[in-house]
């Protein structure tokens, strides 16, 4: 018979990089309904109404449907319709590690949720690889993952998903979610 063998490299830099599992998306968007859209919604307390309709149940229609792998996840005030009452930058992940996994992270009007966002960032993109531009970088008061698909969060509150060769989808920490192709 024929014999695979694989090498395996393994490396260990001080236990800083644990492979962490990935939030899965009801974790990180709960309750959410997708929308790819470049008109401005808002989110809170003047959040812009929705209707069954006017979104997405499931993420992987609103990709399929835009053609984009960013997007926004929007938590409804009664589930499937109502006032956006929270909003999510989101995307698929472009390469490894965690190539395919799609993840959202919110957009918030104060900086509560940075700390977490480095989080999720870091087990999301892996160390940075100075070779290829990508991975996690700290650049202080915000924080990116370097990809085919990028993932900037803010500690002002603002995040921001998308494609390293133009286009995303971003929530400001001044209540307005919209996408844009530049």
């Amino acid at each position: 018979g024929h014999e695979l063998s694989f090498k395996i490299k393994v490396e260990s830099n001080e236990g800083i990089w644990v492979e962490e599992p990935l939030p899965t998306m009801a974790e990180m968007c709960p309750g959410c309904v997708f929308k790819y859209t470049t008109s401005q919604l808002n989110y809170g307390a003047s959040g812009t109404e929705l209707q069954a309709g006017d979104y997405d149940a499931n993420y992987s229609a609103t990709v399929t449907n835009s053609g984009k792998p960013y997007f926004l996840g929007l938590i409804l005030e009664n589930g499937t319709y109502g006032k956006i009452t929270r909003a999510f930058a989101c995307g698929i992940k472009g390469e490894d590690p965690h190539n395919g996994a799609a993840f959202c992270i919110e957009g918030k009007t104060d900086g509560s949720l940075f700390t977490s966002h480095k989080g999720n960032l870091t087990t999301l993109y892996g160390e940075y690889d100075s070779n290829t531009g990508k991975g996690y970088q700290d650049n202080g008061y915000y924080v990116k993952g370097n990809g085919a698909v990028f993932a900037n969060a803010y500690e002002s509150g603002s995040v921001r998903v998308g494609a390293s060769g133009g286009g995303n989808c971003y929530v400001s920490d001044d209540d307005r979610a919209t996408c844009s192709l530049w």
